[in-house]
């Protein structure tokens, strides 16, 4: 069957209804048609990075003078809706006050990129300053027409514009009786508009100011309504029997016992989609309902953490030397090697993570003849939108997604299991149903971080430098973790996942170096989860750079800094910035430890990081005691927000390296709740002390993940210093050192 795809086009009007912009008001909008795909093609999510006309419909003047911005991006704690917000009042020149600041729903803008990979920043900034100065300037021309002067002579004002002998004319006078659309040829040539968010930053008014992002109140008060909040009349709850091992396959269910018990109202079976689920006017009867559905399975595989350890094997790969992408060589690798005078060599491993979020899952799905509503909490709703849409065999324009804060995505909230769940019960009896996983459930049936092994030989001159490096690494896919069977080895063969591979290359001097790597593809379902492979690739890089520092008997700082190339400046300055916070080189007590790594986010972030932690041999603990973090990632919106995303992330990976690991037995997950796989407490977190660098004129860079990569390096090198172990597999544990230090 041929591919087909049906544009329709939204009316004007019709979009300002579906806003909830009944009454007057101005908006500048380049309407585009969209696109409605009803064919074999898989739903997607959604890539496509924002242009700045984009920016266009995200962003209107009320009645009432106030500006309603439709931020493109999902909150799940990382404030990139209060950055942006910021933004748009640097453009108006207006308060915080003035701005109500929308997710928006799926009927409410056009398809925007999913909110993924440290990118809302970095690649919204743009469009949605672009989109606020043409705004900007739409009014000006309006009071210039009603007041009969030139625009040259309407001053910026707060919330308006200042005329000439002191009066001042609001945004509000300026919006007429009745709706108006400002097109494209009203618009104003780039080379002509000023964008006051580039402005250098003492002339900032909102931009580098701490403003408390507006859904706090809300939050610690315990009015904000996540997915699972949400409730319609006549709602009913469903539940669905999930598979039991990774790729187990549906046989057959017996639903009698079901359906005898009270406030069960049916159970659907499609053994074709192997699915099996039980609506009913309570939550509380569904465990008991599934459990006598007496669910029959083939088991595919019941694999154990010895078989998954034995496929992700470096030292295997090595000795076959066989690894499918040689991802950078250069020079002579027998040079480098012959001219080393000192030499080091180690394998590194990292275990499966997974993203063990506070909030699990939930959907609530309404399906009715004319249209399907989803109450979702998602990363991507209009990859929602169409997996609904291709579920229910309905256009993807007869499907709404009411978008929800998350309670914590981490890159694990992009796929919508239990809404799938929902559509497909609703749609069975007609009522709407809201499906929620349970912790358990959020553990075995989600996608994981892959397990990472790393090997490195390198060495360094007498004086310094390295003379070569050599890393072979082999993991799993990650952004493309999820295609099926010969089509992602297909892929792996194609091409090195840019996910896996992220920060694999050192940001050092390396004449002679070769990269390998090879992935390879477990039963586990493996997708993004944070930083992807940054961290477990930095982790491997770092420690190896301790290493040759210490051999050398060179402070590892200085050694980092004389093995930078000149094009590292900021790296550099993050570096020595990191070592004044810390005070480096001050001498340390006995059972205490410091240690030091770096790296370079997505080659724009540049970070370093000093720990500081305590061997507690009563306790038989460590404790990381205290890390300064110096970061720069340019233009800063609104540092405490920053300063809070770095906290967010040296939490994390001080619990990534002492705490967190996913095994496997059977076929399935071994830790189904917290108190096997505990995050890191309050009580055992660090001092955290951080430092925001920004050259003048440098745009925003990723924040959401770049400082968690150098975290279990320097957490790592922080317990060498304190023992003289070196720790080359994570999660770090007190008696795997002194066990083999013992």
């Amino acid at each position: 069957m041929e591919t087909t795809t049906k544009m329709k086009s939204i009316s004007r009007r019709r979009f300002l209804k579906k806003t909830g912009w009944m009454a007057a008001g101005i908006t500048v909008a380049s309407f585009v048609a969209f696109p409605v795909v009803r064919d074999k093609i898989p739903a997607l999510p959604t890539f496509d990075a924002p242009s700045d006309k984009d920016g266009l419909t995200w962003i209107q003047i009320l009645a009432e003078g106030r500006v309603r911005f439709y931020c493109p991006r999902m909150e799940m704690g990382q404030g990139a809706a209060l950055g942006l917000t910021q933004v748009v009042a640097e453009e108006l020149n207006i308060e915080q006050t003035d701005i109500e600041c929308i997710l928006p729903d799926t009927n409410q803008t056009p398809p925007f990129q999913m909110t993924v990979g440290s990118q809302s920043i970095a690649n919204f900034f743009d469009p949605v300053s672009w989109a606020a100065a043409q705004l900007r300037e739409v009014l000006r021309a309006g009071a210039a027409e009603k007041t009969g002067l030139s625009t040259d002579q309407i001053m910026d004002g707060r919330s308006g514009f200042k005329l000439p002998g002191g009066t001042t004319i609001g945004y509000a006078a300026l919006v007429p009786a009745t709706d108006v659309i400002i097109t494209d040829n009203r618009l104003i040539e780039n080379d002509n508009l000023k964008r006051y968010a580039l402005r250098p930053t003492t002339k900032h008014q909102t931009i580098g100011q701490n403003w408390l992002h507006h859904d706090l109140t809300a939050i610690v008060t315990g009015r904000m309504a996540y997915a699972r909040d949400i409730s319609l009349p006549d709602m009913a709850f469903g539940a669905v029997v999930l598979p039991p091992s990774f790729g187990a396959r549906f046989v057959a269910a017996n639903s009698t016992g079901a359906m005898e018990l009270p406030g069960v109202l049916g159970v659907e079976f499609d053994e074709a989609a192997g699915f099996v689920g039980v609506v009913a006017n309570t939550p509380f009867i569904l465990p008991k309902a599934l459990d006598v559905l007496n669910v029959e399975w083939q088991i595919e595989s019941d694999f154990g953490q010895e078989q998954i350890d034995a496929l992700l094997d470096v030292e295997r790969l090595r000795a076959e030397d066989d690894f499918t992408h040689t991802l950078d060589q250069s020079g002579d690798f027998e040079i480098g090697q012959q001219s080393a005078r000192h030499r080091s060599s180690g394998r590194y491993d990292t275990p499966f993570a997974a993203h063990a979020a506070i909030e699990p899952r939930s959907g609530l799905v309404w399906v009715r003849a004319d249209k399907v509503e989803v109450w979702c909490g998602t990363q991507d709703p209009f990859f929602v939108q169409k997996r609904m849409a291709k579920i229910l065999n309905r256009e993807a324009e007869d499907v709404v997604v009411h978008t929800h804060r998350i309670g914590g995505g981490f890159g694990g909230r992009v796929m919508c299991q239990a809404s799938e769940a929902a559509a497909r019960l609703s749609a069975k009896f007609n009522l709407p149903v809201r499906v929620q996983w349970d912790r358990a459930a959020e553990f075995q049936n989600n996608y994981f971080q892959p397990g990472f092994s790393h090997f490195i030989d390198a060495g360094v001159s007498k004086d310094g430098f390295i003379t070569h490096w050599d890393h072979d690494a082999v993991s799993s896919s990650i952004l493309t973790g999820l295609a099926p069977g010969l089509i992602g080895k297909a892929i792996d063969l194609a091409t090195p996942d840019q996910g896996t591979t992220r920060g694999i290359r050192p940001p050092y001097e390396m004449t002679n170096k070769r990269i390998r790597h090879s992935a390879i593809r477990t039963p586990v379902p493996i997708n993004a989860w944070r930083g992807l492979g940054s961290a477990p690739n930095a982790f491997a890089i770092e420690s190896m750079m301790d290493e040759l520092a210490f051999k050398s008997g060179i402070d590892p700082l200085q050694f980092r800094l004389k093995n930078l190339p000149a094009n590292r400046v900021r790296l550099a300055e993050v570096l020595r910035k990191v070592g004044d916070m810390s005070n480096w080189g001050q001498a340390t007590l006995e059972d205490t430890g410091r240690g030091l790594a770096c790296a370079v986010y997505k080659d724009e972030t540049a970070v370093a990081v000093v720990a500081d932690l305590t061997i507690d041999h009563a306790a038989e603990t460590i404790k990381v005691t205290k890390v300064c973090c110096a970061q720069d990632c340019g233009l800063v919106l609104n540092p405490h927000q920053v300063e809070s995303q770095i906290m967010g992330n040296i939490t994390w990976g001080c619990s990534m390296t002492l705490n967190e690991q996913i095994t496997f037995a059977q076929g399935r997950v071994e830790q189904d709740n917290f108190h096997l796989y505990e995050p890191l407490r309050h009580g055992s977190s660090p001092e955290v002390n951080v430092a925001l660098l920004a050259p003048p004129g440098t745009p925003p860079a990723p924040v959401g993940e770049s400082a968690l990569p150098p975290v279990p390096a320097a957490i790592a090198n922080a317990v060498f210093a304190a023992t003289g172990h070196r720790c080359r597999r994570l999660p770090i544990r007190y008696e795997d050192i002194f066990a083999e230090t013992g």
